[in-house]
């Protein structure tokens, strides 16, 4: 008997292994090797790091089709989906616009499914920000005050540091990706939408009640003003 859990949990890793090279290059032979898992809550956490992984390459790729399909049928998060129906909005805004505002909507309404004492909720909704800044300018300005709201409700929200992780972690494999390129901070939303109109983007800084994101957004818009003006 000890023998034969041990075999399990050696062909286990062995698939664990395959999966996770696969995914690396989105082959679709991937998810063939994580439904051979015998363990059924570690083939269910080899999944949502897979499809988490093949995400993160997407995005990368520049791919908003596969984004669209793994909000679709893979396992990702609120937050996950959020993302990446964020980014696939960015990456069609200039080919198809209208789609492109209707994913902003649906990332919009994932963020919005997040808890509401979870930071990745403002996160999210910060994501949104910045596509919207890409996809349609004007009205960024709309989610600041729900991206205020889900700070405020969010203890852990600091406004910095913000980043998409896909974590693995088992009795025999660790891994970790990860992706922080700003778009979930503060700083950068509110350091363009200063360029735009100084006295309302101080205005919605002051939404904050936390000292971290008000503080992050208030600096944000300094530096913002400080560049126009060496202009």
């Amino acid at each position: 008997m000890i023998r034969s859990e041990k075999e399990s949990d050696e062909r286990d890793r062995l698939y664990i292994q395959m999966a996770r090279l696969l995914a690396e290059k989105d082959d679709p032979r991937v998810h063939d090797y994580v439904e051979k898992i015998e363990d059924t809550d570690l083939r269910n956490t080899v999944r949502a790091f897979i499809d988490g992984t093949i995400m993160l390459r997407a995005v990368n790729k520049k791919n908003a089709d596969r984004l669209l399909e793994l909000v679709h049928v893979g396992e990702l998060t609120h937050f996950q989906k959020a993302w990446a129906l964020s980014q696939a909005a960015r990456f069609l805004a200039k080919t198809d616009h209208e789609k492109s505002l209707s994913l902003i909507d649906d990332a919009t309404a994932e963020a919005r499914r997040i808890d509401k004492s979870d930071p990745d909720r403002p996160r999210a909704l910060l994501a949104v920000a910045n596509a919207i800044l890409i996809v349609d300018r004007a009205k960024a300005w709309d989610i600041v005050d729900d991206i205020a709201k889900a700070a405020n409700s969010a203890e852990g929200f600091t406004g910095e540091d913000g980043a998409m992780r896909v974590t693995l972690l088992t009795k025999n494999n660790s891994s970790i990706h990860s992706t922080s390129s700003g778009e979930f901070d503060v700083a950068g939303i509110f350091g363009e939408l200063a360029k735009a109109d100084y006295n309302r983007s101080v205005e919605l800084a002051r939404l904050f009640e936390r000292e971290a994101p008000r503080a992050s957004a208030t600096i944000a818009i300094a530096r913002a003003v400080l560049e126009e003006k060496k202009k």
